[in-house]
């Protein structure tokens, strides 16, 4: 099992390289700097870290929430990361 969540991560990861490759495109011109991570609890479903996540990235909440569902069904390690970043991340402004 753990052999099969490794290959779909580097499959995964393999592809968002050729993507950036393909076009021409650098990861500073996707995460532009004025963004702040913060939580997001008007669009999210528990506290709002996925929402925030989303928010900071640009990438769909449901991929966000999929990958972290996947982690915590791997020892537990998503569920961890979630309450920390609960814990770290700050509100929004208004």
């Amino acid at each position: 099992m753990l052999w099969l969540i490794r290959a779909g991560a580097y499959a995964l990861s393999g592809l968002a390289v050729w993507q950036f490759i393909q076009s021409g495109m650098s990861p500073a011109d996707i995460l532009p700097v004025h963004r702040q991570l913060a939580l997001d609890p008007a669009h999210g479903m528990i506290f709002g870290v996925c929402a925030g996540f989303s928010k900071f990235t640009g990438v769909d909440v449901t991929l966000i929430r999929l990958v972290w569902a996947l982690a915590g069904l791997y020892r537990g390690i998503g569920l961890g990361l979630y309450l920390l970043a609960f814990i770290i991340m700050p509100m929004p402004s208004p």
